[in-house]
Parts: structure tokens; sequence; C-alpha cells
């Protein structure tokens, strides 16, 4: 087997074949088969590439690490029961424990200091997420830290495609949106 998401497998088979096991969304049950024909190469991997390919373009695979359910859109919405499991106890925390992607980076003394979308960076462009309580741009991400977790109904993170689509260009590395259970949409 090459790559097991949950949904999707591949796995070799013969030497010009690649076999692709998709698991349906509506029937978590069973599996749709299909074999896929491969070019013959030198390489004893050459089905590789195409199964990433592949795994790309499939929406059968799209899971996020550690749980954080996807919207059909491709949101990842985390949720105050998500986040109260997770033993957070700021929001600060809440984002660590809970938002996949990026790495959140503290100072010396622990404090919150910048969030980094994990991948390229830019020299053109901001490489940091776009961060909004309630709507509102967060410039200082020690406000996080001194923010409770219990306080949060929800965090929707989008991918930088979306978040450009709503932001412009200061969202290319995406866009991290906390609504508190106090404040507006």
């Amino acid at each position: 087997m090459l790559r097991d998401s949950g949904r999707t497998c591949f796995s070799p088979g013969r030497r010009d074949r690649l076999t692709v096991q998709v698991r349906p969304h509506k029937d978590p049950d069973t599996f749709r088969t299909a074999e896929v024909p491969v070019a013959h190469s030198r390489w004893p991997l050459a089905p590789l590439p195409l199964a990433l390919a592949l795994a790309g373009c499939s929406p059968a695979i799209r899971s996020a690490p550690e749980g954080v359910p996807v919207a059909a859109d491709g949101r990842r919405v985390i949720d105050a029961r998500a986040i109260e499991h997770s033993g957070a106890r700021t929001v600060w925390d809440a984002l660590r424990r809970t938002v996949p992607f990026f790495t959140f980076r503290e100072n010396s003394r622990g404090r919150p200091t910048r969030a980094d979308h994990r991948g390229r960076s830019s020299i053109a462009l901001r490489d940091q997420p776009l961060i909004l309580v309630d709507g509102v741009e967060l410039q200082d991400f020690t406000v996080l830290g001194a923010m409770p977790a219990s306080d949060v109904l929800e965090i929707e993170v989008l991918t930088g495609v979306d978040a450009t689509t709503y932001y412009g260009t200061n969202a290319t590395k995406g866009a991290i949106r906390i609504r508190t259970k106090s404040g507006g949409t």
C-alpha cells in the first residue's frame, strides 16, 4: 500500500497498473476499486507521482489532522466542545492545540508572538495568516494569551485560496476567524 488516508488507498498491484480504492462518504463500509494503467518505467516507484496526483484531485480524501472536521466547502471549523476537550485555558492554547497547518510561536517568557503557515514562504507576500476576532483583524498576538478559551464559540480556519476571496492579498497564507460567545458575527 502506497498511501492510506482513511478514505482512499493506493496499492501498486502489477507493475503496469495502479489499484485505487475510494471509500464513498455516503457508505463508509464499502470501497470502489479502479485500476489505473501506468506507463512502463525503469523506476520501481513510477506509480507514486500518479498516486499523489490522484490524491490531490480526489474529494474523497478530505480529512484534517487531529480529527478537525472539514466542511463541504473546505473550511475547518473547531467548535466550543472541541476546544473544551483540548484542555486549552486561553485562546492561544486553543489555537496551538486544535488548528492544523500553522505553527504558533512564543517568546522566551511564553507569550504569543506570531503564527506561521507551514510550507512555502514568500518574500513579497505576508507569511502569517490573518487572524480575526469577531470580524476585527488582530494586530497584537499577546491578546490571545489573555483571552479565556471558554469564551470562544468557534474557530474557523480558511485556506489561502478561500481567505483571499474574502480578505484579498492580506490573507494569502489563510485566515483564522475566532467567534466569541459574546461577540458579533
